[in-house]
């Protein structure tokens, strides 16, 4: 949509109104002529004077021939135009009680939205001089961006002494499941706390037995006959039933944490 401020039309409203405007500015010029040069020349002055107003009198009978110098009128438009504008994404964050305390990590990348805006633009003489926008379409909302933050405490271990049960829990456990780093902090810390990686353990209360505590302690006969005195079916069969259950033993150790049992 558009329009243009335009010429007058020859011999219009417009265009006899602005040569009569212009041969009343020419009458008036003539006849301040005309006065100053009889105050300076007195008699001589008027008779020419007089001589003068004639022609310019004559010159006001005569059509105009010559239209009179303007500026000329700015050609404006006002036209409507639409375009694709982005529409920024937003992160949010979300607690992840599996991973350690302060860690983050991008779970779902943000992704931008499109909308469809119209413009209502001014141009004068070729050139655009104002753009307001106005009403707008979303064509694709926009993803927001989800970052986990962890929130589990993982208390620091020492280091496992060579053949020991602690040893060859973190062995299996970075072999079979290639669990190491925190992952072995919280296997480390769930044990030691269940059993104190002692193979013999037993809980008088509940049955539980072995380094992860099973429940009944045959369970764990799956893994090797000699389940009650071997270390090794124990932490096997722990290993699987924390991958099974929690995923990750960071899994497990959250749970243990928040329930106090896993």
């Amino acid at each position: 949509m558009s329009y243009r401020i335009l010429p007058p039309e020859p011999g219009g409203r417009r265009d006899r109104r602005l040569r009569a405007d212009a041969r009343t500015r020419a009458m008036r010029q003539v006849a301040v002529s005309v006065a100053l040069v009889s105050l300076a020349a007195g008699t001589f002055a008027s008779e020419q004077a007089e001589s003068l107003l004639r022609s310019a009198e004559a010159a006001e009978a005569l059509p105009a021939h010559i239209a009179p110098v303007e500026a000329a009128d700015p050609v404006v438009e006002v036209v409507v135009e639409s375009a694709e504008q982005e529409i920024p994404y937003s992160s949010v964050e979300t607690i992840d009680p599996g991973a350690r305390n302060g860690s983050t990590r991008v779970v779902q990348s943000g992704v931008p939205g499109v909308e469809l805006v119209n413009y209502t633009v001014t141009i004068v003489n070729g050139v655009e001089v104002e753009r307001q926008p106005g009403v707008s379409v979303i064509l694709q909302a926009p993803q927001d961006e989800i970052i986990a933050v962890g929130s589990l405490v993982i208390p620091e271990t020492t280091p496992a002494e060579q053949g020991s049960n602690r040893e060859l829990g973190q062995r299996l456990a970075s072999e079979l499941y290639g669990w190491s780093g925190d992952e072995w902090l919280c296997l480390d810390n769930l044990w030691s706390r269940e059993s104190g990686w002692r193979h013999t353990a037993h809980n008088r209360s509940t049955g539980a037995y072995g380094i992860p505590q099973a429940l009944p302690g045959d369970k764990m006969a799956a893994f090797g006959a000699d389940w009650a005195t071997n270390p090794d079916p124990q932490i096997r069969w722990g290993l699987a039933y924390i991958a099974g259950r929690y995923g990750t033993p960071c899994g497990a150790w959250s749970h243990f944490t928040a329930k106090r049992w896993y």
